[in-house]
C-alpha cells in the first residue's frame, strides 16, 4: 500500500500489520460541523456589515441550511479518507494471498 499509510506483511507467517500512519498522514483529517458552521456565520456576519441586502430572516434561514448541510458534507470527506480496520486487514490479506499466488518456484527446483 502506498500513501499516507503504510501496513506489511510477517513473510514468515504471513500475519498483516494495521496500517501506521506516515508522516505524511494530516493530523486533523476532517473538520468539526461546528467550526463550519462557526466560520460560514461570521462570514455571513462579516458579508451584512459590509452591505450585502440579507435579512434577519433569510440569515437564520442561511445559517439553517448551512447546519444541516454540513454534517453531510464533513461525514462524506471523513468516510473518504477513514480506514476502518477490517477492511484494511481483508484488503491487505487478499493481496498477499495473490501476491503468493503468483510466486514462481526457485529456479532449480526447491529446495
Amino acid at each position: 500500500m502506498s500513501g499516507p499509510h503504510t501496513s506489511g506483511v510477517d513473510p514468515e507467517t504471513h500475519q498483516v500489520t494495521p496500517p501506521v500512519p506516515g508522516p505524511d498522514a494530516p493530523l486533523e483529517p476532517v473538520l468539526s460541523t461546528a467550526a463550519v458552521v462557526t466560520a460560514a456565520a461570521a462570514i455571513l456576519a462579516a458579508m451584512v456589515a459590509f452591505g450585502l441586502p440579507v435579512d434577519a430572516d433569510q440569515q437564520a434561514k442561511l445559517l439553517a441550511a448551512i447546519a444541516v448541510v454540513a454534517p453531510v458534507i464533513l461525514g462524506l470527506a471523513a468516510r473518504v479518507r477513514a480506514w476502518a480496520p477490517a477492511t484494511v486487514r481483508k484488503t491487505v490479506q487478499a493481496e498477499v494471498a495473490k501476491a503468493l499466488r503468483n510466486q514462481r518456484p526457485p529456479a532449480g527446483g526447491v529446495s
